[in-house]
């Protein structure tokens, strides 16, 4: 079948908006026709209406905004003071970036009424001295922050001035006093105001924009009484046009935005537009998991092996070093070199992922298996204990019996090991140095078995 959906007589589905267009702008145009000598009266009411309604959003948006803000500057402010790192101080920029640009378009022009408009200033005073001692309060951590990190933080930041009592603080006692500006009642009191005035603000909008709203009826309705037969018609095709609107454009586009939220397929519904834009973003979606999960584990396992890499190694080793009740393997096949000069680098390859196959048998699946150099390999094996020492070993004598058995046209091989436990007697090192160590010390004289450090 076509990637397009199709019904069953082999036609894509869905209503082009093209057509609908041309359908209901005909339909559009008869009606204004007939209506445009009363319409041309409206016209001045519509347009009172069309602004006040923008300016009514306007108003709302933004004050909706400094409600939402507020909390979420605070969020930042208190995560830059309390950790130090860059981060929060960058995200607080870029929130008090996107506030400052919505009230730039909050003008007075956009003012519905002096109550509001008044209700509005007491908010903004006091989200504005929330931004005061938000800045004090992170120009105080950051004032004991290393040059470069200092030199990496947002202008305004650097930008903020202390004053002489703060700068002569201690580090500790600096902190101190930033992480308590941020919760002082002056300050959280000030969320408070700003959440009042702001609902104040929209109370007194909504009030005055329901009289308005009145009066500009009463005006239309008078004009339109001797319309109500064409009235009721242009109602019914604009009822129709807002259903299939709601349905073809609307409601696909609202689901759409929460999958895109969720980085879900979108729904294949509506009008075929939509269809076929959803079919083209989960083409592009699945296409990119693919890629990212490709690259995601290009960059931690090996291209030979297919166990993990030296870079995934370093980062999980980082992270279970210190940690009790772990032990660590570093295994080498004896005389590679010599095979791979006797046999040629393609046998070499297929040796060290015979020998990769052995260790996967044999050890357990949470046993982190890695490739480290050339014919290296490191196994972490959690909860393991000096206890263990024999299982190990013995696990280790299965993997070179099976490894020195001819399979085909590979040549008989067999590994060294070194181990080192977590609670192993006398550490002269960290956990993979003294396992790298003992595997030392066992190629001088032998190869191919176990030797775990503090056993003889």
């Amino acid at each position: 079948m076509n990637r397009e959906q199709q019904d069953g007589t082999g036609k894509r589905q869905g209503i082009r908006l093209n057509h609908l267009n041309i359908v209901m702008i005909c339909i559009g145009l008869v009606l204004a026709t007939l209506m445009i000598v009363s319409m041309y009266s409206t016209t001045d009411n519509v347009k009172q209406i069309v602004s006040f309604t923008n300016n009514y959003l306007v108003s709302q948006q933004t004050g909706g905004m400094l409600r939402d803000f507020a909390g979420r500057l605070s969020e930042q402010a208190t995560a830059f003071v309390q950790s130090g790192e860059i981060g929060p101080a960058k995200a607080y920029e870029a929130q008090l970036k996107v506030i400052n640009e919505q009230l730039e378009q909050n003008s007075a022009e956009t003012a519905i009424s002096a109550a509001a408009t008044t209700e509005f200033d007491t908010a903004l005073e006091a989200f504005r001295g929330r931004l005061q001692t938000e800045r004090i309060a992170m120009r105080m951590a950051a004032e004991s922050m290393p040059a470069p990190m200092f030199e990496a933080l947002p202008d305004f930041l650097k930008e903020t001035e202390l004053s002489e009592e703060d700068k002569a603080l201690s580090e500790e006692a600096r902190k101190g006093k930033a992480i308590g500006l941020l919760t002082s009642e002056s300050y959280t009191g000030l969320e408070e105001t700003i959440r009042d005035a702001v609902d104040k603000s929209h109370r007194f909008s909504s009030q005055e924009g329901q009289m308005q709203a009145g009066k500009t009826f009463d005006k239309v309705q008078h004009i339109m009484g001797n319309q109500t037969v064409l009235v009721i018609l242009f109602l019914a095709v604009s009822v129709l046009a807002l259903l299939l609107n709601r349905f073809l454009i609307i409601s696909p586009i609202q689901k759409s935005v929460e999958n895109l939220d969720k980085r879900e397929p979108i729904p294949e519904k509506g009008s075929y537009e939509m269809r076929h834009l959803a079919r083209v973003y989960n083409d592009v979606l699945k296409d990119n998991e693919e890629k990212t999960q490709k690259l995601t584990y290009t960059a931690s396992h090996d291209a030979l092996t297919g166990v993990y890499n030296r870079t995934e190694f370093d980062r999980y080793y980082r992270r279970i070093e210190k940690q009790q009740n772990v032990g660590i393997i570093v295994a080498d096949v004896d005389h590679f070199k010599q095979y791979n000069d006797e046999f040629g680098h393609d046998i070499g390859d297929r040796v060290l992922c015979t020998a990769v196959e052995a260790m996967k048998r044999h050890f357990r699946t949470v046993d982190h298996i890695s490739r480290i150099g050339g014919d290296e390999f490191c196994i972490i094996m959690p909860r393991t204990g000096q206890k263990d020492a024999e299982k190990i070993s013995e696990k280790i004598h299965q993997i070179n019996k099976e490894l020195s058995e001819e399979s085909g046209d590979l040549p008989p091989v067999t590994i060294s090991t070194g181990v080192a436990f977590w609670d192993r007697p006398d550490p002269d090192g960290s956990l993979f140095k003294d396992a790298d160590t003992i595997l030392l010390e066992l190629k001088k004289t032998r190869g191919d078995c176990c030797a775990v450090w503090g056993m003889k």
